[in-house]
């Protein structure tokens, strides 16, 4: 983002623009390439933190919406504004992500309406997980990512996993894949570092393996 604001989303002109003239196979390919971007963002190994200041509407609320982390400033303004251009909110799954995050109801009001929603509404709402002042917004999100950098990196990797995949499990099949996570986890060297810095009484120093 510049000048202030997260992300716009879609130009007008240069992306919005073009579509109305394309045929359903295009339109098709195109969809298809923005639910890519999702896609990738989520099976990132990686823990993703927006920061988010002023405006992040559109693919911007996407973005933001479909990272793991979200800090704000409260200026922040994210709105998922599909249906105010004649589109459904069924974008980039928005139906399925955003939901999860604040709640169905409020979810579907921002989604048949298209309506702002404001850095209170978010961080009351669970959307982000903390909101401050503009000046600190990049200090706190690179505080944050730095813990996680530090921290054990490749248990970390299996929760974001372990959250993906759990959407859709029952809760039976969902202690069982946890189970087997663990159990893998168990199996590094950052276990055993924790541990051995427990008993020495020291801060472990975590290697990601």
């Amino acid at each position: 983002g510049e000048g202030g604001n997260f992300c716009s989303g879609g130009d007008v002109h240069d992306i919005i623009g073009p579509l109305v003239k394309m045929g359903m196979p295009e339109l098709l390919k195109f969809t298809r390439m923005t639910g890519d971007l999702v896609k990738a963002m989520r099976h990132c190994p990686q823990p993703i933190i927006a920061a988010v200041d002023g405006v992040s509407v559109g693919a911007g609320a996407i973005i933001a919406m479909s990272s793991d982390l979200r800090y704000a400033t409260p200026d922040a303004k994210t709105a998922f504004l599909f249906n105010r251009v004649g589109l459904a909110g069924c974008d980039m799954g928005a139906c399925a992500i955003l939901p999860r995050i604040i709640g169905q109801g409020r979810a579907s009001e921002l989604l048949f309406f298209g309506r702002t929603m404001s850095a209170e509404e978010g961080l009351a709402w669970g959307f982000f997980n903390a909101v401050v002042p503009a000046e600190k917004l990049e200090e706190h999100a690179m505080a944050m990512a730095r813990r996680l950098a530090a921290g054990p990196t490749f248990a970390n990797g299996v929760t974001k996993n372990q959250l993906n995949m759990e959407w859709d499990m029952s809760l039976d099949t969902a202690i069982e894949a946890e189970a087997q996570a663990q159990a893998i986890c168990m199996k590094t060297n950052d276990f055993r570092r924790a541990y051995d810095a427990f008993v020495a009484k020291e801060k472990p120093v975590f290697g990601g393996d």
